[in-house]
């Protein structure tokens, strides 16, 4: 159940102006009883491994969390938010104390600036049109990592802003500064990151443009620091009786570039919902083999009430690689049943 802790200050003699603060806790569980099974053919195999277990965060991440806010008055109010991973399973964390996120800023006419680790502006744009909710059964996060890295979701050390809405209009911009110039070695590995997003919201079409680019190590003073960059155009729209999902994303470095795509479609049965999801990867290079990536989600959900969750799942993927040895398929599938819930 949610709790919120309100304190109110009452200021003296001139006149009845108020103070209000609040912090909230919140969070998500999620359990499932399901089915992995994992294996590699091609040129470097890895024989059939099957595992039935009880598992977490098969639907969405396991976490716990603290935000808060205060009016500043004027329409100003300082904000922060802390969230913490955990898995369920065992009880023990998934990460760092608040590696989920950990910020603190202000936000106001002007829109909202935080500053500590946080979502990238990418990522922002990315959740909001991949398929079956942004959830962990998408396979998209498995397909998009073909050749390229896929991109990373948090960055830490960052300073965050995002705009008010103007008719529909709106965006964001994430820097997270590295912090590692200048070292012993004095090698450029400043690991620096850049991202942002331009998108139109209104009624049931959103529609949007998203980059990062990502500073990667630099290992040697005689190699020269290469950058990850990502390009995302997605879009979704809500007709009522379903809601379709897709984005279009490149992602790309001074050794490969990866053409990738992903659809979904959702349909509401009551209180129940149906959610289908491909996605697909194709990497290529100058003298380095051509690579396919794939993968295909099913999932059900039905509400018992407005915070807890039925589901059963689906999903399997197909991811090629190259080793030295030569191609190897990578083939992975999930089935799940499980049940979440939010405080």
């Amino acid at each position: 159940m949610k709790k919120s802790l309100i304190a109110l200050a009452v200021l003296a003699a001139s006149g009845a102006a108020m103070a209000q603060s609040s912090v909230t806790l919140y969070g998500r569980l999620d359990a499932s009883v399901g089915q992995s099974r994992t294996e590699a053919t091609g040129a470097v195999p890895v024989a059939e491994v099957t595992q039935t277990k009880l598992d977490h965060s098969n639907l969405n991440t396991t976490f716990w969390g603290l935000k808060g806010t205060e009016d500043l008055g004027g329409g100003l109010t300082a904000n922060f938010k802390l969230e913490s991973g955990f898995a369920l399973d065992t009880g023990a964390a998934t990460g760092t104390a608040f590696e989920r996120t950990a910020t603190v800023g202000f936000a106001g006419g002007f829109g909202a600036v935080n500053l500590g680790r946080q979502y990238t502006a990418y990522d922002t744009l990315r959740g909001a049109t991949n398929n079956v909710w942004d959830s962990n059964l998408a396979t998209t996060a498995a397909v998009w990592t073909t050749g390229v890295a896929d991109y990373t979701n948090r960055v830490a050390n960052s300073i965050r802003y995002d705009s008010p809405s103007f008719s529909g209009f709106s965006g964001a911009v994430v820097y997270g500064l590295g912090e590692n110039k200048n070292t012993a070695a004095n090698v450029g590995d400043a690991t620096d990151s850049a991202s942002l997003h331009i998108k139109y919201a209104n009624g049931p079409l959103l529609v949007g443009y998203a980059y990062q680019e990502e500073k990667l190590a630099q290992a040697s003073a005689l190699v020269a620091q290469d950058k990850n960059k990502y390009n995302l155009f997605g879009a979704s729209y809500d007709f009522g009786v379903a809601k379709l999902t897709g984005s279009y994303n490149e992602g790309k470095n001074a050794a490969r570039k990866d053409k990738e795509y992903q659809v979904g479609v959702s349909a509401p049965f009551g209180a129940a919902t149906v959610a289908a999801g491909y996605s697909h990867a194709k990497s290529e290079g100058a003298g380095l083999a051509e690579l396919i990536g794939k993968g295909f989600t099913l999932v059900g959900t039905y509400d018992l009430s407005k915070r807890t969750t039925v589901y059963a799942g689906y999903k399997a993927t197909e991811v090629e690689t190259s080793p030295a040895a030569g191609l190897t398929t990578a083939k992975a599938s999930t089935v799940a049943l499980g049940v979440r819930h939010t405080f």
